[in-house]
């Protein structure tokens, strides 16, 4: 996991210390748990920033119950390890994202965006998809990202959903907001269902709960 050697002395030390405080008994208890335990889990992973010796986050763990994780976490976690820059793009639906990322990606950077990936499936309208087939292909691709399967220079995510941040892996938040009135505004020039007003009421009343990250964040 992110380079770390498990056979120094100091690590020896600790996860010796971990299953003395725990009893030797695991406290992951999965399906195929053996209940004795003989390795030390952290609680949050390396790779995730997790502190590597603090007794706090780390628990006593059996050989199956270990790898079980381990492998769960790399699905999850791959993304961190990849050479690929993923760049989330936030905002209330009609601010303007999907115009920003064609701006700024480049030839040989993957693009997820659910309203252009419906298009390129064949949906004849820009907006207000009800496409299965199209959020399949969007999730699919994510998935690539998120295990770090991905070979690209970047990957743009495009979402209106308020808590974007915290669905999806992301190195960079690039947030595309030009105002709740101008944005009003676009989507009745626009012609936008009255449900648009609604959901970009409801992306500020969510965005303002949890503040707002600025025009770019590192993760």
């Amino acid at each position: 996991m992110g380079g770390f050697r498990y056979n120094t002395a100091q690590w020896k030390r600790t996860r010796k210390a971990v299953l003395e405080r725990d009893g030797y008994r695991c406290r992951i208890m999965g399906r195929k748990c053996e209940v004795t335990a003989g390795a030390a889990d952290h609680i949050v992973p390396i790779e995730a920033g997790g502190p590597i010796y603090d007794m706090d986050n780390l628990r006593a763990s059996c050989q199956p119950c270990n790898s079980s994780r381990a492998a769960r976490t790399k699905h999850r976690e791959g993304w961190r390890r990849s050479g690929t820059l993923i760049v989330l793009v936030i905002g209330p639906p009609g601010a303007g994202k999907s115009t920003l990322v064609a701006e700024r990606a480049g030839p040989k950077d993957v693009v997820v965006d659910f309203d252009r990936i419906a298009q390129a499936l064949g949906s004849k309208v820009t907006h207000d998809h009800d496409s299965e087939v199209a959020g399949a292909a969007r999730n699919a691709v994510i998935r690539k990202i998120q295990r770090g399967e991905l070979k690209a220079p970047s990957a743009w995510i495009v979402s209106a959903n308020p808590k974007a941040e915290t669905i999806f892996p992301h190195h960079k938040v690039e947030l595309v907001d030009p105002g709740r009135d101008e944005v009003l505004a676009r989507c009745r020039a626009a012609g936008r269902p009255a449900k648009w007003v609604a959901l970009v009421e409801d992306w500020y009343r969510q965005h303002a709960q949890s503040g707002p990250v600025g025009p770019s964040r590192e993760w």
